[in-house]
């Protein structure tokens, strides 16, 4: 049982599924499958098997020799090559929300940083104005003593 569960969790793995997925399918609580996966329990694992064989030989869990990253080994079932492209189209929202969120992040960062140099370059122009004030001014007093 500890090879054969060993084995269902590579293939399950290769499938880039969760136990929580075939747990779901198979209509079992995912500690079943991890248990299973560790060869601690032998119920529930036809149905289990049943739900692998859409995938692969169940020959091939049995035998001797078994690579789980040969892709030849895997058939191509229609259901689920769907599955793993809902799982795909689901991960890739996520993806697009968090790429969104951070070009929105991106943008409010700019747009603060962009204010901020505004206000300083003001400020600068200012006192840059002031002090050209103050000089003109100084001027005025220097060209009024000498009159």
């Amino acid at each position: 049982m500890k090879v054969l569960g060993e084995r269902l969790q590579k293939v399950r793995q290769h499938l880039k599924l969760k136990q929580s997925d075939v747990a779901e399918e198979v209509g079992c609580a995912p500690l079943t499958i991890s248990r299973m996966e560790r060869g601690e329990i032998t119920t529930s694992v036809v149905p289990v098997l049943v739900f692998y064989s859409q995938s692969i030989s169940t020959d091939l869990l049995f035998g001797k020799t078994f690579d789980p990253e040969d892709d030849a080994v895997y058939c191509k079932n229609p259901a689920m090559e769907s599955h793993v492209k809902a799982r795909l189209k689901l991960l890739q929202g996520d993806v697009r929300k968090h790429i969104d969120g951070e070009q929105r992040k991106f943008g409010e960062n700019v747009q603060k940083l962009a204010d901020k140099l505004v206000q300083d370059l003001n400020k600068q122009m200012m006192s840059y104005t002031l002090e050209e004030q103050e000089r003109l001014m100084q001027r005025l007093d220097d060209t009024i003593e000498l009159l």
